[in-house]
């Protein structure tokens, strides 16, 4: 999937609901309101894809961001990418999305510390 195709997808899924749920928790910034549901949907059919994740993440879309923790490789993603996305994180739904990430990658330990 390209990113191009990848943020239509978004787009069309996305809900003024769930925009409005996420707002409330803290979401601030482009949103679409793409349920967890349908990102995890687009996530099974992507797979991996560090290069498209890396595209999601810089996009600065909340969904895309969210969409990017799920389809990047935690072997691929580099120790100085994950600190950059952390510098990012601006709320806690994005947070516990990227924290499994982490979790994922070699480095998890030296980030705990």
């Amino acid at each position: 999937m390209t990113f191009k195709e990848a943020i239509a997808e978004l787009k069309a899924r996305g809900t003024e609901q769930n925009r409005t749920i996420y707002a409330r928790h803290g979401v601030t910034g482009e949103s679409y309101g793409v349920s967890f549901a349908h990102l995890r949907a687009v996530a099974r059919r992507i797979q991996t894809d560090q290069d498209l994740a890396a595209q999601l993440w810089a996009s600065g879309i909340h969904d895309a961001r969210i969409l990017a923790t799920m389809v990047a490789d935690p072997e691929a993603i580099s120790s100085a990418e994950l600190d950059l996305w952390a510098r990012d994180l601006d709320n806690y739904i994005l947070g516990d999305a990227f924290a499994g990430l982490a979790g994922k990658t070699p480095f998890v330990d030296e980030k705990i510390d």
